[in-house]
């Protein structure tokens, strides 16, 4: 058990609510299985490299050797990811740890795809879902272009949707989310995304039902 009352924590940096990352190369880091186990433990607060260390196996199979993961804080660093946010102070003691913390509490990344690779993945998803769909309403019909438009159009309301609340209100979403883990959070921001979409697109329903013969 840590002793809080044999140190202190000095915070010489502000963390910010939100950051948007457009860098193609950043938004990998944040996602390469290397760095997101860092990415997850620094989204509850700051830490020592000690803390960092101990909880890496919870997101990771393995801990990387020490020079490893300091090679791995430098990189996240240096694509302004985290931050040394702080230090700490042991009483009676000449020793001092840094804290290392996210530039911000969210990174909203949107979802900025590459054009091509974007078309190829919709492209695919479009053949798969109107297979699926034709076994579950006994469609005969290949539904594969109109889906495909159709999820165009969703894309662009849940850039609308996320823009939004992540641009327009980026401390009061930090505030609501508390410290929620990472994987609770973007299945709440999936789900937000789901319901602002009917908002967004009433008739979407509507829009499926013609695409799919289902009139």
């Amino acid at each position: 058990m840590v002793d809080h009352m044999a140190f202190q924590d000095i915070i010489e940096e502000e963390q910010e609510s939100v950051i948007f990352i457009d860098n193609e190369e950043t938004v990998k880091k944040i996602h390469n299985p290397l760095y997101a186990p860092i990415i997850k433990i620094l989204r509850e607060g700051y830490k020592t490299f000690k803390e960092i260390k101990e909880e890496y196996t919870k997101h990771a199979s393995t801990v990387p050797p020490d020079k490893t993961l300091y090679r791995h804080l430098n990189t996240l660093k240096e694509a302004g990811v985290i931050i040394e946010i702080g230090k700490r102070v042991y009483k009676g003691q000449s020793m001092t740890e840094k804290l290392f913390s996210r530039t911000a509490k969210f990174f909203h990344t949107g979802t900025k795809i590459k054009d091509q690779e974007y078309k190829d993945r919709i492209e695919k998803q479009s053949k798969i879902l109107s297979k699926f769909f034709s076994l579950t309403n006994d469609i005969q019909k290949d539904s594969t272009e109109c889906i495909e438009e159709l999820l165009n159009k969703v894309h662009s309301c849940d850039i609308q949707g996320i823009d939004k609340l992540f641009r327009e209100f980026p401390d009061e979403v930090a505030e609501i989310a508390g410290n929620l883990p990472h994987d609770e959070l973007q299945g709440v921001v999936d789900e937000y995304i789901r319901l602002n979409t009917l908002l967004i697109i009433p008739d979407l329903k509507d829009e499926l039902k013609k695409c799919l013969d289902l009139d």
